[in-house]
């Protein structure tokens, strides 16, 4: 069997609600013999690993684990499952859009050298993931982590079009995620002690000039319209506001 040159690595929690559509938007784009698709449960509660699972049974170069991890965590241990040449980090929340396949192909005509972040759809040679030494132990914030310590290797691109439709509540967007209908109040809570202990550890970061940083790295693939915005580290609150702030964030736990 020939090794795929692709291997989307990702992970799973909760996401049942999108992730036929999902897979189905990535084997319907891309030829099952190119790549691999390896994705880590969470140890989801509701019924996306019997969807997982039934769904590898009819692909075989699908792989499903089952492990307790962080978002972080789970990919780079898809990652180590993985063989191919280029990693794709993908969302199982988000269905693709045709687009990814010329994304694809231009990248590694123009750009195999570097790791390339478009929105929602992120590539990364095999070499410069291992080099930076993976993903990181984060929930919020793990891709922006890992994409800074490849910046400072100066081998990092980032594309602002969007590649996908993100299918998660309006309610639970970006570092508000611990908000979804997903989880019950329990979890929305413990989930957001993590978004908190994340945002801590990205503090270092708030001192860059983030939008000047994704800018003068920007390629240009011409498949749409560029977005002016892209990312950023949602700025940690003053330590004298953390009591207003936390009595906030609970207050949307309990009525959300």
């Amino acid at each position: 069997m020939t090794k795929p040159v692709l291997s989307f690595c990702t992970t799973n929690y909760n996401c049942a609600h999108a992730l036929e559509k999902h897979l189905e938007s990535i084997y319907s784009i891309f030829d099952e013999n190119d790549f691999e698709y390896i994705v880590v449960d969470n140890k989801s509660k509701d019924d996306s690993y019997r969807i997982l699972c039934d769904f590898a049974r009819g692909h075989g170069n699908m792989r499903v684990l089952s492990r307790k991890c962080s978002m972080g965590r789970g990919r780079q241990l898809a990652f180590k499952e993985s063989v191919g040449r280029f990693i794709i980090v993908v969302d199982t929340d988000t269905v693709y859009f045709p687009i990814v396949r010329e994304f694809v192909d231009k990248y590694l005509e123009q750009y195999p050298e570097f790791a390339v972040q478009a929105k929602l759809f992120g590539i990364f040679p095999r070499e410069i993931w291992e080099s930076v030494g993976g993903r990181g132990d984060f929930n919020t914030g793990e891709d922006f982590e890992m994409w800074m310590r490849i910046w400072k290797i100066g081998r990092m691109k980032w594309y602002p079009v969007q590649m996908g439709t993100n299918v998660k509540d309006p309610s639970a967007k970006d570092s508000y995620d611990f908000l979804s209908i997903r989880y019950d109040k329990f979890e929305r809570f413990t989930r957001f002690l993590r978004r908190e202990f994340d945002t801590i550890r990205l503090r270092k970061y708030e001192k860059l000039d983030l939008v000047n940083v994704w800018k003068s790295n920007a390629v240009d693939f011409g498949l749409g319209e560029p977005d002016d915005a892209f990312f950023g580290t949602r700025p940690s609150p003053p330590f004298l506001s953390l009591p207003r702030h936390f009595v906030r964030s609970i207050w949307q736990i309990l009525t959300s």
